[in-house]
């Protein structure tokens, strides 16, 4: 048994079948297929049940597929120590974050980041709130930073809540559901909504429209904008449209989860050392998020 084999069975699982672990890890899939047999081989035991091309974890393989996942979690934390100690840590650090914070503030952030740390790059990129969980633990960034919608118990990720966040259901002031003294889910489900588009293949709930009509966009900014051009409502992060509130641009929807609350995180691979330029930023964000 090794970690390259515990890999593949691993991806075959996440993945749900050979030939998408292969494109996942870039691999051969017949090279995938023997690593596994080999692993069962040597286990003496089928992991999977096999009909035509389709296959699904065997009682054995749902036992132990926890613990090869955690073996892959620690194997990626030894060899960051090992970098850490030998003084190979990157001088570079990818951060992703979602906009559910005004623009304005991630910009005065990063320039303030590059100042206390000038020897450091930084490459920074937006990416919707339901995708962070996937591109860090596919390792396209480092850390990440937004509203976490995922709520799993995921060995290979480390979720640091850095604050809650109000989640409003909003229309324009002089949309006909800001009028209305209670909004039941059927009036609700009747309006065109605008909804957080995302691109990993997870069933999220928390993500999914509500009305029967909508359109989804990857960003709250979008969103944002068409709910004062074409008059549809969406739920949105306080700290994006609080000037719009208090302008009375916007409107609460008097609905029964017209106010919902969520953590914002940062987020990072499993066994990932915490860089202090990091630490500084989490700082700076929780205690923004304090003020609301």
């Amino acid at each position: 048994m090794n970690l390259s084999q515990i890999e593949a069975f691993c991806a075959v699982v996440s993945a749900g079948s050979v030939s998408e672990a292969a494109r996942v890890l870039d691999c051969n899939r017949t090279k995938l297929s023997m690593a596994i047999k080999a692993l069962e081989k040597d286990l003496d035991t089928d992991l999977f049940v096999r009909t035509g091309n389709n296959v699904t974890l065997s009682e054995t393989g749902k036992a132990i597929y926890k613990d090869c996942e955690n073996l892959l979690v620690t194997s990626a934390r030894i060899r960051q120590t090992c970098a850490q100690v030998s003084g190979d840590f990157a001088t570079e650090l990818r951060i992703a974050h979602d906009d559910s914070l005004p623009d304005q503030v991630w910009q005065d952030l990063t320039l303030e980041l590059n100042q206390r740390y000038p020897a450091l790059s930084l490459n920074i990129v937006l990416a919707s709130s339901g995708d962070l969980a996937d591109i860090v633990e596919k390792k396209q960034v480092d850390f990440a930073f937004g509203v976490d919608f995922e709520r799993e118990d995921d060995p290979r990720l480390t979720y640091q809540p850095l604050g809650k966040i109000r989640m409003m259901s909003v229309c324009r002031a002089d949309h006909k559901l800001s009028k209305l003294p209670r909004v039941s889910d059927e009036v609700l489900r009747d309006e065109m909504q605008v909804s957080l588009a995302y691109l990993n293949l997870r069933d999220n709930p928390e993500l999914l429209p509500f009305s029967l009509k909508y359109i989804g966009f990857s960003s709250f900014e979008f969103m944002l904008k068409t709910i004062l051009s074409e008059g549809a409502w969406g739920v949105l992060p306080e700290p994006l449209i609080r000037q719009l509130l208090r302008e009375q641009t916007l409107s609460v929807i008097k609905h029964t989860y017209g106010l919902t609350q969520e953590d914002f995180c940062m987020l990072t691979s499993s066994g990932m050392s915490e860089h202090p330029a990091m630490t500084w930023l989490a700082d700076q964000v929780s205690d923004y998020l304090f003020t609301f």
